[in-house]
């Protein structure tokens, strides 16, 4: 069998993480995988030797026709490579592969990541999104809520499957003092509302002033939260390392972990540290995934998104060390990487058996 998985680059995010995973899960099992970057990017995430890495790179200094260009060399590399099934993720690539891909017999399956109501963001994407999904085979949801979105005759060849956890690089949980820090990482984008962050964190700190906040993350919106940050938080007590190889330790021996996301698919860096232990508290975000990990109360907490107050009120709860470390760590049972990069491949597999 070969897979080939095409986005956009092999930075630091979420669906990164999720294809480095799949892709040493499945060469493990003896697949035939090429990743198809539509950027040329270091790759963040270490990869398996047997994965063939094509990077197409910069084609025009205009940006329309660099993309253009861009999905012609994807078409002419899947002509070449001439694979079984392609996937395609996240959604803002998938759409523009289907269109590239019509008509060479090959199947293709898109992985949405995020909120559809809200991604892609761009009015012209969503219209392309509309005008392709018919055409594509097959397509995998974070969660039911982000698969209502679509019409039945799209849900009817979709699946919804969670995001492989690799156990081997979640530490054990910390069992010394916490640090007195409180934590977020993701994109330095809207998306991800760190202002919230900064400011619930701004009104924690006037009772917790032993306190610091740590975001950790690249991305467009780097300088206005360091000055956004700068006026409401004394300099000492916050920080923004970028983004780091060692991420997850760093979390693990932290007070608590917050995700004040306005809208997320099922977010890997939540699922990592409520398996560590780490005391967890997320805003209750569509399309739905924090609230199908975290039981508000019980193995983490739950607010209302941009909802500042019950925010500070959480973390204070958080850090008088409320017992809820030991629950939050039975998460790993739900996202063994084996097991479900074997359904990610068995639903891939029943795609190109259903052509």
């Amino acid at each position: 069998m070969n897979i080939t998985v095409v986005t956009a680059s092999m930075g630091a995010g979420g669906a990164e993480r999720v294809i480095a995973q799949l892709l040493k899960e499945w060469c493990a099992n003896g697949v035939e995988c090429t990743l198809i970057t539509l950027n040329k990017a270091p790759i963040f995430y270490p990869l398996p030797k047997q994965v063939e890495v094509l990077e197409i790179g910069v084609l025009s200094k205009k940006h329309y026709i660099d993309k253009l260009k861009k999905y012609v060399q994807v078409r002419k590399l899947i002509r070449k490579i001439k694979p079984d099934i392609v996937l395609a993720l996240p959604e803002e690539i998938g759409i523009y592969v289907i269109g590239a891909l019509l008509g060479m017999n090959v199947p293709v399956v898109v992985s949405e990541r995020n909120n559809p109501w809200k991604m892609p963001y761009k009015k012209a994407s969503r219209i392309v999104r509309k005008l392709m999904y018919p055409f594509a085979e097959g397509f995998i949801f974070q969660t039911s809520f982000a698969a209502s979105f679509f019409p039945e005759s799209i849900q009817r060849r979709g699946i919804v499957l969670k995001n492989p956890l690799d156990l081997a690089r979640i530490p054990n949980p910390y069992e010394g003092t916490r640090e007195k820090i409180i934590v977020g990482a993701g994109r330095l984008e809207p998306q991800k509302n760190f202002k919230l962050l900064i400011d619930a964190f701004s009104l924690f700190y006037k009772k917790h002033s032993n306190y610091k906040l740590v975001i950790y993350g690249e991305g467009t919106m780097r300088n206005e939260l360091e000055t956004y940050a700068a006026v409401r938080i004394p300099q000492d007590a916050y920080a923004f390392p970028g983004n780091v190889s060692n991420l997850l330790d760093r979390i693990n021996s932290c007070s608590a972990f917050v995700l004040s996301s306005d809208y997320e698919g099922m977010p890997n860096v939540l699922i990592e540290a409520m398996a560590m232990g780490v005391p967890c508290v997320s805003t209750d975000c569509p399309s739905g995934g924090p609230k199908e990990l975290i039981k508000d109360g019980i193995n983490g907490f739950l607010v209302e998104v941009g909802d500042r107050d019950t925010l500070v009120q959480r973390l204070d709860t958080l850090v008088s060390g409320v017992g809820i470390y030991s629950e939050a760590q039975q998460i790993k049972e739900h996202f063994n990487s084996k097991r479900i990069a074997n359904q990610w491949l068995a639903y891939l597999k029943s795609v190109i058996n259903r052509g």
